[in-house]
């Protein structure tokens, strides 16, 4: 397996903040993976989309899957790749099968919700990257 991290800069945008919290930065480029807690503060709680646009892996063959993975989530999360919808992300690690949504130039989003309750500062604290994976044939009895 070859792995193709997308680290940052990623640009983000506060889309709601829960009542109570304080005014700070609402848009911005943070660098991933790492939790909010450096632009928006440890105590933050709501939603934040982060984007960051790649190009599409090259040298694909037609053996090879593509998966997009997060891993270590501490709030749960809803993904879009080139405005397609994939699986929510709750907490932990996702991955999903990308390869046929991939177009020379692509923008990820990842809106992540990080609720009133929740311990500790939300974000995208975990990989989030590419795995190009060889599909092996299953033998034939």
């Amino acid at each position: 397996m070859h792995c193709i991290r997308l680290r940052g800069p990623w640009r983000y945008e506060v889309l709601e903040r829960q009542a109570g919290d304080p005014t700070r930065s609402s848009e911005g480029k943070q660098q991933l993976p790492a939790d909010w807690s450096s632009t928006l503060g440890d105590d933050f709680r709501g939603t934040v989309r982060f984007v960051r646009k790649f190009h599409q892996p090259t040298g694909l063959e037609t053996d090879q899957q593509v998966w997009l993975s997060i891993e270590s989530l501490v709030s749960s999360a809803r993904v879009t790749l080139n405005d397609q919808m994939l699986p929510d992300c709750e907490a932990g690690n996702w991955r999903h099968e990308v390869h046929k949504l991939l177009l020379p130039s692509n923008e990820l989003t990842i809106e992540v919700t990080h609720p009133h309750q929740a311990a500790g500062p939300g974000g995208l604290d975990g990989l989030v990257q590419l795995e190009i994976q060889t599909v092996r044939p299953r033998p034939v009895d």
